[in-house]
């Protein structure tokens, strides 16, 4: 029998921003929202064992508030300059189909020795998250609208020069992407906690304008040609990386004058909010899953047929109608904005273009 298609999920982000804290969160959660599916996703061991390190990692940190609440302390993943492989099985009624998340340094769009390699990885990916670190993005507002820090440590111009110019239109043509905002605890709890937000604004909902503003060039570059209006789908969602922890406000480290950002834990969280708490992380898997999962049925619908492997996959471990019924499941899971108004969800998730109907 053939073996349905591998898919991919690529992750692009600036170093130290917490990717692998946030993938950590996301296989924590995802198979809760799966439930009530014929769906879940099983970490390869290697995968599990280095995702499990890393919520340690966080943990161990977040207990350094346990004997001083007021502490203030660094959390940021040490830089890398190698690509992270993540392997999953989305198992589809106790069937395997291979799910792998590649994560790849920032400075590898940079560099020319890597472009080719980048270029690949992209070509094979359904799915590309653009990792944001939400504090650079979002303080110390400049009257360009995003953070005086957002370009030096996100990179929104090195990654629009590389999407303009290192990929073709078809690179990108019937592709998810997904901005997404992480570390996003400061502004979900000033939102919600009326002692502290003095001027009752709404913080999550400040992302769209936020990201629309740091990374207009590329926005306005996926949406210029009818291929890419079309057929490429792109949204919002933040993510609360580790939940009871806050970002409070930058430092500039005198030895290397690297600005380094400082958390602390949140105030006037409920008992339940506190310590651990990551919320959201699972919404980028399931945009991608629902994404993959809807793409191949409409691709059916075109072509007047199947593929063999996704003829494996429908006819053999789950019927076609049994798909789009796992696939109507997970979208009453996911968080979205208000189309009819073009506004985001109260947490900040929106569709900037869905021509997909996810």
């Amino acid at each position: 029998m053939p073996q349905p298609q591998q898919t991919n999920v690529l992750m692009f982000g600036g170093k130290r921003c917490g990717k692998t804290t946030v993938l950590s969160s996301m296989h924590s959660e995802i198979n809760h929202a799966l439930a009530g599916t014929s769906l879940s996703l099983q970490a390869t061991r290697e995968t599990t064992e280095r995702l499990n390190a890393a919520v340690n990692a966080i943990q161990e940190r977040m207990h350094e508030f346990a004997d001083d609440p007021l502490k203030r302390i660094e959390v940021s993943d040490d830089p890398t300059d190698a690509t992270r492989l993540y392997r999953f099985d989305l198992r589809v009624n106790n069937k395997s189909i291979p799910f792998n998340i590649r994560d790849i340094p920032g400075e590898w769009i940079l560099d020319d020795a890597h472009r080719t390699e980048v270029q690949g990885y992209v070509r094979e990916a359904q799915v590309i998250l653009i990792a944001i670190d939400t504090p650079y993005l979002m303080s110390k507002m400049t009257v360009r609208g995003y953070g005086l820090y957002h370009e030096e440590y996100n990179r929104p111009g090195e990654i629009l020069d590389f999407f303009q110019n290192g990929l073709s239109v078809e690179d990108l043509r019937d592709r998810m992407i997904l901005f997404v905002p992480i570390k996003c605890e400061r502004y979900y709890h000033l939102d919600r906690t009326r002692q502290l937000n003095l001027y009752n604004r709404e913080y999550m909902r400040e992302l769209k304008p936020a990201i629309s503003a740091g990374y207009e060039g590329l926005i306005r570059y996926l949406r210029s040609t009818p291929e890419l209006i079309n057929h490429c789908t792109i949204a919002i969602t933040p993510i609360l990386s580790a939940g009871g922890i806050d970002f409070v406000r930058f430092r500039t480290d005198e030895a290397t004058g690297r600005v380094v950002s400082l958390y602390q834990r949140p105030e006037f969280l409920r008992p339940e909010e506190q310590g651990y708490h990551p919320q959201f992380c699972e919404q980028p898997m399931l945009y991608s899953i629902i994404f993959i999962l809807q793409q191949q049925l409409m691709q059916v619908r075109e072509m007047g047929g199947l593929t063999k492997a996704w003829n494996a996959l429908l006819g053999h471990y789950i019927n076609s109608e049994q798909l789009r019924s796992a696939i109507e499941v997970l979208r009453r899971k996911i968080k979205r904005g208000n189309a009819d108004d073009n506004e985001p969800s109260k947490e900040g998730f929106f569709f900037i273009q869905n021509p997909w109907n996810i």
